[in-house]
């Protein structure tokens, strides 16, 4: 993977969940304690020239559809959560399996 398409596809969220013109994104960012996993709440809406732009302001008659947008994006991140210690655990498996295997020294 080039440079530039890993930096775009780290400029992208990992999931999104719509409804309508409200949109919630996920995003994850690793750190050396692991995975962060944030969320954005956008909705769109075409200006008076036609053009469609994104705010980060709700209406009220939406408030519900980003609320149940909010709990999708919680339910993935925590799908992706158990996803990565299931990882780790057969990481851990794995590594267990191919270490060399000592027989315990004997009495003579």
């Amino acid at each position: 993977m080039s440079e530039q398409q890993q930096n775009n596809s780290e400029n992208r969220p990992i999931k999104s969940h719509r409804d309508g013109a409200v949109e919630v994104a996920v995003w994850r960012r690793e750190t050396d304690k692991g995975p962060v996993f944030n969320t954005e709440r956008t909705r769109s809406y075409q200006d008076k020239e036609g053009n469609w732009q994104k705010t980060h302001s709700i209406p009220e008659r939406d408030l519900l559809k980003a609320a149940k947008l909010d709990e999708r994006a919680y339910e993935s991140i925590q799908q992706m959560r158990q996803q990565d210690r299931d990882q780790y655990i057969q990481q851990q498996k794995q590594a267990v399996q191919q270490a060399p295997q000592h027989e315990p020294e004997r009495d003579r």
